[in-house]
């Protein structure tokens, strides 16, 4: 491949492309052509999500330091074509990454070639330059040493999720046979086997001319492994990784380590971040960046003045009448969901004819940032609607005059509230929605209610508290902030009806009577444990129960579903209620309104 002609610009730019059915992004310096290329090669799964911002910040930081960079999604993974449980994916993946510097070399003419990869990426980089030959450097960030040893610590790591979610009302369907779970992503038989075998000390082949090795402390193994690679004539480094613990958590709250990267920049001869980074320009992919799947085709769109990012995903035969579907960011994730939920759902809801766009609200995942010191929470309770209501606007003219939003937990919220407001909406699915206003911080997770209840019952949890070993302070306060939200909803209702006082609670009814005069229609699904059904509770009853009057809101809370759809049978479950919702209130669905009784007065009309 010819290297492509670009548009020469002032700012380092970024641009999606699609090779070999995987989704990624090229990174170029501005106005001028670079020497050395690097490729960025992801950890497994959940640890995927979490790096996702920083890892971006990473490859913005090089390119704006003469050095184009592609980071990109294995096949199988993120945006890019194929299922985790497709055979061989390990072989797959570095295939995909020796693809990567070929199409980086080619888009580029880089005349020197750089990986650098985190955990199992790291791994998988070193394996990638073994059989590559050629490579002139390769940056290990706390790599997976030791497959056997990775593969043990997934399986810890499951276990401890799957016992937090042992509670009567959380049913967990029993997992596929020979595989192994991590936080809502799975490892295969085959690829277990293979991984299995992975040894890096055992390598034979010299893998760069010189190796930066990151780690967490002095550990016995990696000084080996570095005196292995200096006896393959390899100049190796050893750096510590101090900031590893706050960058490998929730994406919410992942903070990228600068410390770390300004390591790898001045390892690779430029100057580390500072305050004043070059603004990155987004451009548009080329016009045969798409990717192809059985009952449709998927296509990179940068819209509203090239600020988002997002994938549209389009049937091969669309469903007439059928509205499109937009997904938003759930927290911190970026655009393919946890477990990759998003990316399956809108290819199941293809292949029914339905398309869909899965984009990134402002600052999360690839959209560009209004400004680097906003919090998510302020994201999320100043920006979140206005951005969403841009996607409603692109599938508009796109030829998509009905839209139906979906989002989970953060983006339930912001679901709901662009239904509110944009007549192009017709139906909205919300997931395990925390709240209805955001009146406060609300990065903050707290146990549910059914939690403390399961708790109240067990002698045990008794015992530690009255003995000290858990601080009573901290559940009072939880409890009565409960216990007040409770009595304000309920003496807010009572207001209301006598004197028409307005209080937060209704604002909260009117937000749910607005959607049912606009004809949306609503669903809220929530799992067991949920948080968000105290909140409901307290507004409308247990489970909702004062919702029931109205014609178009249906709530429904499903045994199988934990919060994040970590597990399959919650994944599959809100798959196939989404799928029955469109189905059977949105399809078939009339626009109407009826009488409610939910202590405000409505127009009152004819109940379906």
């Amino acid at each position: 491949m010819a290297p492509r002609q670009h548009v020469v610009t002032t700012s380092p730019t970024m641009t999606p492309v699609i090779f070999d059915g995987c989704f990624g992004w090229l990174h170029r310096p501005a106005d001028r052509q670079p020497e050395l290329g690097i490729v960025l090669c992801n950890p497994f799964g959940y640890e995927a999500l979490c790096i996702y911002r920083g890892w971006r910040e990473l490859a913005e930081a090089l390119a704006a330091r003469g050095i184009a960079v592609l980071r990109f999604d294995y096949p199988g993974t993120g945006d890019s074509s194929g299922k985790e449980c497709d055979s061989r994916r390990l072989r797959a993946w570095l295939d995909s990454i020796k693809m990567a510097t070929a199409r980086l070399r080619a888009e580029t003419g880089v005349t020197r070639l750089g990986l650098c990869g985190l955990r199992l990426g790291a791994t998988l980089a070193a394996l990638a330059a073994e059989e590559l030959g050629g490579v002139d450097s390769l940056v290990m960030l706390m790599p997976v040493i030791s497959g056997r040893n990775y593969i043990r610590e997934l399986v810890l790591q499951h276990q401890s999720w799957l016992h937090a979610q042992q509670v009567p009302e959380l049913k967990l369907d029993a997992e596929p046979l020979h595989t192994v779970g991590a936080h809502g992503f799975r490892l295969y038989p085959d690829t277990l086997e293979m991984l299995h075998s992975v040894d890096l000390e055992r390598g034979t082949q010299r893998l760069a001319r010189r190796v930066l090795l990151h780690d967490l402390n002095e550990s016995t193994r990696v000084k080996r492994l570095a005196a292995h690679y200096q006896t393959q004539d390899a100049q190796t480094d050893v750096k510590w990784f101090g900031e590893y613990a706050k960058f490998l958590l929730d994406p919410s709250y992942s903070q990228t380590p600068v410390k770390a990267f300004d390591n790898v920049l001045e390892w690779f001869g430029v100057a580390g971040v500072t305050r004043n980074e070059p603004a990155v320009e987004m451009l548009a992919s080329a016009s045969n960046a798409v990717i192809e799947f059985a009952d449709g085709r998927e296509t990179p769109v940068v819209f509203d003045g090239n600020r988002y990012a997002g994938v549209f995903c389009q049937p091969l035969r669309a469903l007439e009448g059928a509205p499109a579907v937009l997904f938003v960011n759930t927290g911190g994730v970026h655009r393919i969901g946890d477990g990759r939920f998003t990316v399956l759902m809108a290819r199941r809801l293809a292949a029914q004819g339905i398309a869909s766009l899965r984009m990134d609200l402002s600052g999360l995942g690839d959209s560009l940032r209004r400004n680097d010191t906003l919090s998510l929470n302020a994201v999320y309770a100043r920006f979140a609607v206005a951005d969403a209501r841009a996607g409603v606007d692109w599938l508009a003219a796109a030829g998509y005059p009905k839209i139906v939003m979906f989002g989970v937990c953060s983006g339930a919220y912001v679901s709901l509230h662009t239904a509110l407001t944009h007549s192009a909406v017709v139906g909205c699915a919300a997931v395990n929605l925390p709240f209805f206003i955001w009146d406060r911080a609300r990065t903050r997770h707290v146990a549910p209610s059914v939690v403390y209840r399961q708790a109240m019952r067990n002698p045990r949890k008794w015992l530690r508290l009255l003995t000290g070993r858990v601080k009573g302070r901290a559940i009072t306060a939880e409890l009565t902030r409960r216990l007040v939200a409770r009595m304000a909803a309920r003496a807010g209702t009572a207001l209301e009806q006598l004197i028409g006082h307005h209080t937060p609670g209704g604002a909260v009814r009117k937000l749910m009577i607005e959607l049912e005069r606009r004809g949306v229609h609503t669903s809220l699904m929530y799992g067991p444990i949920d948080e968000g059904l105290e909140e409901l509770e307290i507004h409308f009853g247990p489970n909702g129960s004062r919702l029931k009057n109205l014609a178009h809101v249906a709530t429904t809370v499903v045994d199988t579903v934990d919060h994040a759809l970590f597990s399959c049978a919650a994944r599959d479950a809100v798959m196939a209620r989404f799928e029955a919702f469109l189905r059977e209130r949105v399809l078939n669905g009339r626009r109407e309104t009826v009488a409610t009784n939910l202590g405000l007065c409505v127009a009152p009309t004819q109940q379906r």
